[in-house]
């Protein structure tokens, strides 16, 4: 009956070891192989009755093969098991190739005597997917940085060193905030719990401009696109940052000189211009029987055609001057005296189109500015408005306060704009699909001078649209103290 059961035990135990997915040897106390499970075929290329009666040094690396008994002996000398996996293992087949594995050992105990126990795998595939993905974070030509859930850096690429100054080896198992510039860590954290609650392929920062900090603590502009990695450990973030102080350099100088020739083309077109337009409005002044009918319509086109051109070229002029920085002796403004006084200058363009223009602004709503310049962003978007406005709608300015900034929109029902073409209605020169298949005049600089304006005054400009419902575009600017006496 005995016998039965120990027969039964071995069948049981071979039932076991065969099912695990890894080889499995069980070794005796002398480093003989005394048990092999039918996995070390596929792991070591030897069929397991092969490895019975063996040393367990003949699956060593031939290399250390000669120091492995007294690594042996030292486990002997610690009870239960130890992972081992997480060592840099390697193993041989039976040609004597080796591979790297993971390999956990555990002691097994009989009445009779000890045996080790050895899960081996082979993680060939693994090590090889490590080393794809390194020699690909090695191969981007930006700084690539990952970390983990909780914001520490766990791998980086070289070419931190030369956008950063760090060597990678400093860099790893630190917060993240070691290359964010100290005055906005405060609230990087936010930021960064932001993302890992929707995490997505994106650019950071979209909008804004965007600093890193060298090890040496000097800031620098940065481009910066964030990528999650889903693995095991939970989720990685992968950030690919890109100094972009030359491009920034570069536009700068860029722009300079395009403003340069804008205002001097548009100063010499000016003067011709004017010139045109008054010796047009001179001959209009004639008397009846000095010039015929159609001369009169022909001087008209003339007339019309000259003032758009000259309405271009101030627009122009109006672009290349205004300093988006700064604003020169800033004056208290109300916002209401501006929308009113705007409201009613478009009059005449409302009263044309059937489209009346309602002015819903609060009192004491005061800004601190250049208040030609903030009548000129009211006038372009009520202007704008109307263009796109169909009869018998309304164009609405409304103003209030969000919290220490107050805000002030233009709302129309007229056409909309798609959601396509929304993000660029603030660039220069643009005009949507549906403006010019309906010739709406224009030459796309209104809303480009506006948000230029209010760049200028420290605020922001934006805008919302739904086709054939109607856009609202919305200017927020910091609020002037309330202490001091409001002007118109």
């Amino acid at each position: 009956m005995e016998g039965t059961d120990r027969l039964g035990d071995a069948a049981l135990w071979r039932g076991v070891v065969d099912a695990s997915p890894d080889a499995v040897l069980l070794v005796d106390e002398e480093g003989l192989i005394v048990s092999a499970n039918s996995h070390c075929l596929e792991v070591f290329d030897t069929h397991p009755d092969e490895l019975v009666g063996r040393p367990v040094e003949a699956l060593v690396p031939a290399a250390v093969r000669q120091h492995h008994p007294r690594r042996r002996a030292s486990f002997e000398g610690v009870h239960g098991g130890r992972p081992m996996g997480l060592l840099q293992l390697a193993a041989a087949r039976a040609d004597g190739s080796e591979f790297p594995a993971e390999i956990s050992l555990a002691k097994v105990s009989t009445e009779d005597a000890t045996y080790v126990c050895a899960t081996v795998r082979d993680v060939s595939s693994r090590v090889l997917e490590q080393e794809r993905f390194r020699s690909l974070l090695e191969a981007a030509p930006d700084a690539m940085v990952i970390v983990d859930e909780s914001a520490e850096i766990v791998l980086v690429n070289r070419q931190v060193v030369n956008l950063f100054g760090y060597e990678p080896d400093e860099l790893l198992g630190r917060p993240i905030e070691t290359l964010v510039p100290e005055r906005y860590r405060e609230g990087h954290h936010a930021l960064r719990e932001g993302f890992l609650g929707r995490p997505g392929v994106r650019p950071m920062g979209s909008g804004r401009e965007l600093y890193a900090a060298r090890k040496d603590g000097s800031e620098f502009p940065v481009e910066i696109s964030l990528s999650p990695l889903l693995t095991e450990e939970g989720i990685l973030v992968s950030a690919a940052v890109r100094d972009i102080t030359e491009r920034l350099r570069l536009q700068r100088e860029a722009d300079r000189l395009r403003d340069e020739l804008v205002a001097t083309v548009s100063h010499e077109l000016r003067t011709p211009l004017t010139s045109i337009i008054g010796y047009v409005e001179l001959m209009m002044d004639l008397d009846e029987d000095a010039i015929s009918a159609p001369a009169r319509r022909m001087l008209e086109v003339i007339e019309r055609n000259a003032s758009r051109e000259l309405r271009l070229v101030n627009d122009l002029l109006d672009l290349s001057s205004i300093d988006v920085t700064t604003v020169e002796e800033p004056q208290r403004v109300s916002l209401g005296s501006v929308a009113r006084s705007c409201a009613e200058g478009a009059g005449v363009a409302a009263l044309t189109k059937s489209v009346p223009v309602s002015v819903q602004v609060p009192p004491g709503l005061v800004v601190e500015g250049d208040p030609q310049r903030l009548a000129q962003v009211v006038d372009n978007l009520v202007v704008n408005a109307l263009k796109f406005s169909s009869p018998g709608t309304e164009v609405v300015v409304a103003g209030g306060r969000e919290g220490g900034d107050v805000w002030l929109e233009v709302r129309d029902r007229g056409t909309g704009v798609s959601e396509e073409e929304l993000p660029r209605i603030f660039d220069r020169l643009f005009r949507s699909a549906d403006a010019v298949r309906d010739q709406v005049p224009g030459a796309g600089l209104g809303l480009t001078i506006a948000r230029a304006i209010v760049d200028a005054h420290r605020g922001r400009i934006t805008a919302t649209s739904t086709l054939g419902e109607g856009t609202t575009v919305r200017v927020v600017l910091p609020e002037a103290p309330s202490e001091i006496e409001e002007t118109g």
